[in-house]
């Protein structure tokens, strides 16, 4: 087993079960959610705000604690890789397989939540960057936030639906980048 590259997103299942060890409730996806949010809102401070919003209860002597740290760091390094190198393929950082699950739909949910988290906080001049296209999209992520992932089965035709709200959401993340002038600095 060689060491994971440092900024490349982990796996899905890797990141939730580290992140669940050292005791966070929230979910890979929405932690890659607001990571792209505060890069592309260009908060100030984008690395202190995200160190402070999800390192602060964690005690430094805690080996769990560290070792989460490490598998955040790695989220907001690989989201800056991205941000530099327009070329990468963008993917959104959810469960690996395609099965309509409570899991699935809730990482995709997470994922809109943080990333309307992370926009947010670049407060009204995000908002005024964006045009009528990407302000319709973060109403749609909104929407998306307020799913009822409590009912989901696997059937063919919910598989097919959830490919398609997945890409409108990676499509749209993309589209939003481009408004407020990602990787332009």
């Amino acid at each position: 087993m060689h060491a994971p590259e440092e900024n490349t997103l982990p796996e899905y299942a890797d990141a939730a079960a580290v992140m669940q060890r050292s005791g966070l409730s929230q979910s890979p996806a929405e932690a890659h959610g607001f990571a792209l949010g505060l890069v592309f809102a260009r908060v100030p401070g984008a690395l202190a705000v995200w160190q402070r919003e999800w390192y602060s209860s964690f005690d430094p002597a805690d080996v769990l604690a560290g070792e989460c740290r490490a598998l955040l760091d790695r989220v907001f390094a690989s989201v800056l890789a991205g941000d530099r190198d327009t070329s990468m393929q963008f993917t959104l950082l959810l469960p690996s397989d395609i099965v309509v699950d409570s899991s699935r739909l809730s990482a995709v949910r997470d994922w809109c939540q943080g990333f309307l988290f992370g926009l947010g906080l670049g407060g009204e001049a995000v908002t005024t960057r964006l045009s009528m296209e990407s302000r319709s999209l973060l109403n749609d992520f909104a929407e998306i936030t307020r799913l009822d992932t409590g009912d989901a089965d696997n059937s063919p035709e919910n598989q097919s639906a959830l490919i398609e709200i997945e890409e409108y959401v990676r499509v749209g993340a993309m589209l939003i980048g481009d408004d407020l002038g990602e990787g332009a600095e």
